[in-house]
């Protein structure tokens, strides 16, 4: 390892300062900073695509896909699919890679490390996709760029790898937040979702972070949700049965999606130009008849809160859009399907609500209820995630009448996908397509949640190979530092203690073999790499690592120990460390009784 690296400026030094300890206070304080760039990133970006659209086309609002010719609708749609074609064509393999699942695969295999190459894609193929009216949505891509800006920042404070995680799910929670206004929603999807985990160590940094993101949204766009919602309810506990039933048809609708994303990623044999081509297509065809397809939709679904259905054509938009959708997340089209989910859930619960009034006119019910319901149903069902869709539906609506209706419908339609279906949810489709699914493993899990720091043994001595009978003398003989292990820096090796004193026993009634020894070796001293001895072979390892960090690189490099080191190790593993550069030692042993024996 060289000690001639660059000096860290000023701003570097103070950020990790807040880090370099696991204390909560700096967390909470890395986490706030995490999601108000998250925030900052999300609100730059719906501004870049809401204000051309305000001002370029004659729309009653930024979604009014409908106000456009149907000539301009078709050109922009040609026009985002040739160039999101033609820039993925050019992009590396490695740089394709975006929006949800990737977050999930590099925070399962990179502990949370994302690359700036791929937000830059995702912000870029997100607004063409958005501002040409493909049929997709904003939160996917959000919660990628608010992850990857969370990770961004700890990548320049060199942030620990475990605390890594967790500012990664800072910037999920802080980008929902600041895409929907709900900050408690980001929370629980950060935690459920992307952290597969609920800890106090998680919570308090992602709720700040969530917090910041709904304060940049209000001061930006102001404090209204993403939707107008009325006060809407229960009129009567008689609408239980009518809640489960459409909790069945979420459930079925959700599944219907999850098992068409399975099917059509087989078109991913197809070149780039055929898949994405024929989505562009396919949308484009649709969208003549029903130009309330193209872009997020939020429009009709505000539309459909209010009562204004057309059974036929919501019908219609459900059918076209659950296709599409499905096509686009089975291709990895570059941007979401959240906002798709919840324009489904609101075309279905929009028709069970007009169903209710045609079966009951004389029984007051409000088709916005059902709304209401459906969005969160298909959401919680097709993400997987029944708790984030039901502090979501709490959050949009300001009601805590709809908590038990919507845990109700959540709770169905999910179980409908599970037990019924027996499918995973569509995220895990997505990943198990690309050949990149991991099984959620709650080993792994505390592992990679773990510092080094927490268990490495700091009872060691850093010696030479050669030391002198006085040196080794005073180092048995201390009383109030025993060190448990000799470490040889240059070598990477550990030498008991226990060895050094059983040649000091052979050799003390023979004090002239002893000098002639050191005679032999000049100012050398007794061979620590020549004496018989239980030595072990140590790597090298970084102060930022976790536990599993560290349990594979001994599998990968075969070695039962590692010395932890506070400045990266290279690529490769170095062959000998300068003196008092290791602060601590970790063993398998130490980490198999760690996540044994972990207390509490």
């Amino acid at each position: 390892m060289t000690s001639s690296q660059p000096k860290p400026s000023l701003v570097r030094r103070l950020l990790h300062s807040l880090i370099a300890t696991d204390s909560q206070v700096g967390l909470a304080v890395m986490a706030t900073l995490a999601g108000l760039i998250a925030a900052l990133v999300i609100t730059v970006f719906r501004l870049l695509i809401e204000i051309p659209l305000e001002l370029v086309f004659p729309m009653a609002s930024e979604d009014d896909y409908e106000a456009l010719s149907v000539m301009i609708r078709l050109s922009l749609l040609a026009a985002g699919g040739t160039t999101l074609i033609l820039l993925f064509q050019w992009l590396k393999p490695e740089r394709r890679s975006v929006g949800v699942t990737h977050v999930l695969i590099r925070m399962e295999r990179n502990q949370g490390y994302l690359p700036l190459g791929n937000l830059l894609v995702q912000w870029f193929a997100a607004g063409v996709a958005l501002l040409s009216g493909h049929s997709v949505g904003r939160e996917g891509p959000a919660i990628h760029m608010g992850a990857g800006a969370a990770s961004q920042l700890g990548q320049f404070a060199d942030i620990a790898h475990h605390r890594l995680r967790i500012l990664a799910g800072a910037g999920v929670a802080s980008a929902i937040s600041a895409s929907f206004n709900t900050p408690m929603a980001g929370v629980i999807f950060a935690m459920e979702v992307v952290l597969l985990e609920y800890s106090i160590r998680g919570f308090i940094p992602i709720i700040l972070a969530s917090v910041t993101g709904a304060i940049v949204s209000q001061l930006t766009f102001g404090a209204h949700t993403a939707f107008n919602v009325p006060n809407l309810g229960l009129y009567s506990l008689l609408e239980i049965p009518y809640v489960v039933l459409l909790g069945v048809v979420g459930g079925i609708t959700a599944g219907c999606l999850i098992w068409l994303v399975r099917y059509l990623q087989r078109l991913n044999t197809l070149p780039l130009a055929a898949k994405w081509g024929g989505l562009t297509f396919v949308t484009g065809v649709i969208s003549i008849w029903l130009p309330e397809i193209l872009g997020i939709g939020y429009d009709t679904v505000n539309a459909a809160i209010d009562g204004k259905v057309v059974i036929l054509t919501f019908a219609a938009l459900l059918v076209a859009k659950l296709f599409l959708t499905a096509w686009a997340a089975a291709t990895a089209f570059p941007a979401g399907l959240i906002g798709p989910s919840l324009f489904m859930g609101a075309m279905l619960g929009a028709l069970m609500g007009e169903f209710s009034l045609i079966w009951m006119p004389d029984y007051p019910s409000a088709t916005g209820f059902y709304v209401l319901l459906g969005m969160a149903t298909m959401m919680g069902a097709v993400l997987g995630a029944p708790l984030a869709a039901l502090v979501a539906l709490l959050e949009l609506t300001a009601n805590p009448n709809i908590i038990m209706p919507g845990m109700l419908a959540i709770v169905t339609g999910t179980l409908v996908v599970s037990e019924g279906f027996r499918l995973p949810s569509v995220i895990d489709i997505q990943l198990k397509g690309n050949g990149q699914y991991v099984a959620p493993d709650p080993v792994r899990l505390l592992l990679r949640n773990t510092w080094v720091k927490e268990v490495m043994d700091t009872a060691f001595v850093s010696v030479d190979r050669f030391v002198t009978l006085d040196s080794a003398r005073f180092l048995l003989d201390q009383q109030d530092h025993n060190p448990n292990w000799l470490l040889l820096e240059k070598e990477l090796m550990l030498v008991p203690p226990a060895a050094l004193a059983a040649r000091l026993s052979q050799t003390e009634p023979h004090p002239d073999a002893i000098a002639e020894e050191i005679t032999h070796h000049a100012d050398a001293g007794v061979d620590l790499l020549d004496m018989p001895a239980d030595r072990e072979a140590i790597g090298v390892i970084s102060l930022k690592a976790n536990l599993q960090d560290a349990l594979d690189q001994m599998e990968a490099h075969d070695l039962q120990w590692l010395a932890v080191v506070e400045t990266a190790p290279h690529d490769t593993m170095p062959t000998s460390l300068q003196r008092g550069e290791c602060i601590g030692l970790v063993s398998r042993t130490m980490i198999d009784r760690y996540y044994r024996y972990k207390p509490g």
